[in-house]
């Protein structure tokens, strides 16, 4: 069997749990071997306003880049945000014969509507220690993963985010300073994205060449 007709195998599970949750979930199928159009299956695209081919996201690509799949067989009870929204989203990874990821089922819960009533529920309670389930979980979920429809959106935003933790304008970058921006985006995963030295050239103000030298040092 091989990788596609793996993938597949998955979309009954996805229809499945997509019945169950119903309209305030979604789901998603993706293939980790084509990031920029990674998206093969979705169901209530609307929430985050994705469809089928869009790209991977930055915390996928950040598994993939540092093999955390190895570790656990997912990710559960993790916080997200896209689309204006607020999601509480799981990861499965996916993996072939070989044990490689090939795949993500990714589920993604919008909370929007449980925090509206728990924001009703404070205010029509005198207790200010409301017993709210959803509010306790929240309180252990970090933001670790944003929604693209589009791979320049999420490349924008990666590039930006590296750049910002330099905090110095690319034109009066250091080479060591420009090499840090570099290993970032590569830790993070970002050169798993077609396009991305192109693209991270022309934010950084060097040619392409340059940034494969800079990307040598850490492959």
């Amino acid at each position: 069997m091989n990788n596609t007709e793996l993938l597949k195998k998955y979309i009954p599970i996805a229809e499945f749990i997509s019945e169950i949750m119903g309209n305030n979930c979604e789901v998603v199928i993706q293939d980790v071997t084509a990031p920029n159009n990674s998206i093969i299956f979705i169901k209530n695209g609307h929430l985050t306003g994705r469809s089928v081919g869009g790209p991977l996201t930055d915390l996928v690509l950040n598994i993939i880049q540092n093999k955390t799949y190895k570790e656990k067989p997912f990710a559960a009870n993790y916080k997200a945000v896209g689309n204006f929204k607020t999601f509480k989203s799981a990861s499965y990874f996916i993996k072939n014969d070989n044990n490689k990821i090939i795949g993500v089922l990714c589920v993604n819960i919008d909370i929007e509507p449980y925090n509206k009533v728990k924001d009703l529920m404070d205010k029509l309670s005198f207790i200010s220690n409301i017993d709210i389930n959803i509010n306790k979980n929240e309180q252990h979920i970090k933001t670790q993963e944003q929604f693209y429809d589009n791979v320049d959106d999420l490349l924008y935003t990666m590039i930006e985010e590296a750049i910002s933790e330099i905090n110095i304008l690319p034109e009066r970058m250091s080479v060591d300073e420009k090499t840090c921006v570099v290993k970032h985006l590569y830790d993070k995963g970002a050169f798993n994205l077609k396009g991305a030295v192109v693209e991270v050239a022309k934010a950084l103000q060097v040619s392409e060449p340059t940034i494969y030298r800079y990307l040598n040092k850490y492959k």
